[in-house]
């Protein structure tokens, strides 16, 4: 049997970027704190507890003095900065450089709108802790849309600036810019030229992925998928891999494999979400290997 890691998997370079941060600090014996989940990925927040990360929520940072407290690659708003710079907390910012950006385009796009004219609208999930931050550059003063069915909150006759959580499905940031198009055209006619600028602010490596899943799980009998379960980013892309290769199967872990999906299969790919890591990949690998010869 032909077993493959897809060689286009693994952290993206934001996660794998404060992974990294924090791995060397709690290996030097540095006593570190981290504001929310690091990445949607449970073994790897075990691993990192195990190396004495202390997770926290933003609740807590106010009371936590001179500590060190990492900041996720997902980014956060003005508000937590401001919060741990008043408590004396000592801030360790790992935020994706491509979120970081993204957060000065929209802070820069807003400060030169007519609110009375233009609006500020972003593709992505509201509870997402990017979408947080970005909201927070604005002080909140923007639309969150989830799909093309979802612009109700959008106010009529305004000039719309699109923008995107960077790691939304680039497919469904078309739909969504195609709708928003033909919106606005209804409601301004020919004078809608004006009237819609969008920027496809996802990240490059997630436009990627998904053509290079495609190519991949085509090339395989049986697929495992891994990452988290409550991964969006591992839930799109496992959905995208199951609607290309049926026998598409998402677990967490080696625990999770059943024998009989693999009964048959000439060959296996291993896949997974940016919020999973070579490592638990080799894992899998390892784990077929291990059942199937027995």
């Amino acid at each position: 049997m032909k077993i493959e890691i897809d060689a286009s998997a693994g952290f993206c370079f934001g996660v794998e970027r404060v992974i990294e941060e924090a791995s060397t600090r709690l290996r030097k014996g540095e006593h570190l704190y981290g504001l929310g989940e690091m990445v949607h990925n449970r073994a790897e927040l075990e691993r990192l507890e195990v190396l004495g990360l202390k997770t926290v929520g933003h609740s807590d940072l106010s009371s936590l003095g001179s500590r060190k407290v990492l900041f996720r690659a997902h980014g956060e708003p003005p508000s937590s900065y401001r919060i741990a710079r008043e408590a004396g907390v000592e801030v360790i910012d790992g935020t994706c450089p491509i979120v970081v950006r993204l957060q000065k385009r929209i802070r820069d796009t807003y400060r030169q709108l007519d609110r009375s004219k233009e609006q500020l609208v972003i593709f992505g999930k509201p509870d997402h802790p990017e979408t947080i931050g970005l909201m927070g550059q604005v002080e909140g003063d923007a639309t969150v849309v989830t799909g093309p069915d979802d612009f109700r909150n959008i106010e009529q006759g305004k000039k719309v600036h699109l923008f995107s959580q960077t790691t939304m499905d680039p497919d469904e940031f078309e739909k969504v810019e195609k709708a928003m198009q033909e919106m606005v055209r209804t409601e301004h006619g020919s004078e809608s030229g004006g009237q819609f600028r969008s920027s496809c602010t996802i990240c490059g490596q997630m436009k990627n992925r998904k053509p290079k899943l495609t190519n991949f799980v085509r090339d395989h009998d049986v697929i495992l998928f891994v990452s988290g379960k409550n991964s969006s980013n591992g839930k799109m892309l496992y959905e995208h891999a199951l609607r290309t290769n049926p026998a598409t199967y998402w677990i967490s872990g080696p625990s999770e494999i059943d024998i009989n999906w693999l009964r048959g299969a000439r060959s296996v790919g291993i896949s997974g979400a940016t919020s999973t890591s070579m490592g638990q990949l080799e894992q899998i690998r390892e784990e077929v290997i291990r059942i199937t010869s027995l």
